[in-house]
């Protein structure tokens, strides 16, 4: 039985699949490297702005009192976007006041346990409802000497989408830069490859009537120089076998 016979890939075959692969594995971590960077960047940016706000509710509480900060928290129209969503619990648990149909979306056992307002955001908890993401967030409140917790949801949806979007343009991107890579690679193996194909034909035309033509050194690439010097060299020890014959 013969054994089966794997046919050789061809130089550029080889070329144009190894300049591709480096091609795109430079543009994958390249755009992965900006992708982690505006992440992370907008990540923080949410925290601090999460922050900003805890430290509002707080001093808005300590100032004015949990009965003025609850007419603000419930006054929320229907249909209005949110991009927060409060609770105030006195100090047995219950409920004081919240922004409308959060009982619904944000249980009050989906929180983390109150916390100082320094340390609650490392407790921070994301949490998936109705199709959103809130990051979470509770702390405790004295104002007057009485305790209070204050629930905190900030909807990050919006931020998901756009990274939802950038992930798909990365995508986009990586491929658009392979496929580029590979016309790139097809055109300069072609036209890096040229010297072969003529030198084939120069071969090509040197019969047992041409034993006396040479190719000759000059106008050859360097690479390819070696090449043609030992071929000449070859046709001439030939020629004077073929001489010495006749």
């Amino acid at each position: 039985m013969t054994g089966w016979t794997t046919k050789p890939r061809s130089i550029a075959f080889q070329l144009i699949l190894l300049f591709t692969l480096a091609a795109g594995l430079l543009l994958a971590c390249g755009l992965g490297i900006f992708y982690s960077i505006v992440v992370r960047h907008a990540v923080a940016e949410d925290n601090s702005v999460l922050a900003d706000k805890m430290f509002a509710l707080s001093a808005d509480l300590r100032e004015n009192g949990p009965e003025i900060l609850a007419e603000e928290v419930t006054a929320h129209r229907a249909g209005q976007h949110t991009p927060y969503w409060i609770r105030i619990l006195d100090s047995q648990g219950r409920a004081i006041a919240e922004t409308p149909q959060m009982d619904r979306l944000i249980p009050t056992q989906i929180f983390p346990a109150g916390r100082e307002p320094a340390e609650a955001l490392r407790t921070r908890k994301d949490y998936r409802s109705a199709g959103k993401l809130f990051s979470l967030v509770a702390f405790n409140e004295r104002p007057a000497g009485k305790a209070y917790t204050l629930q905190l949801a900030q909807d990050r949806s919006s931020d998901e989408q756009v990274e939802r979007n950038f992930a798909l343009l990365f995508i986009a991107v990586l491929f658009g830069g392979v496929v580029a890579s590979a016309l790139i690679a097809i055109i300069v193996t072609r036209r890096g490859l040229r010297p072969l194909r003529e030198m084939t034909e120069s071969l090509g035309r040197i019969g047992p009537d041409q034993l006396k033509e040479r190719i000759g050194s000059t106008g050859w690439p360097r690479e390819l120089q070696p090449l043609v010097n030992a071929f000449d060299e070859m046709l001439k020890r030939h020629t004077k076998l073929v001489e010495r014959k006749t």
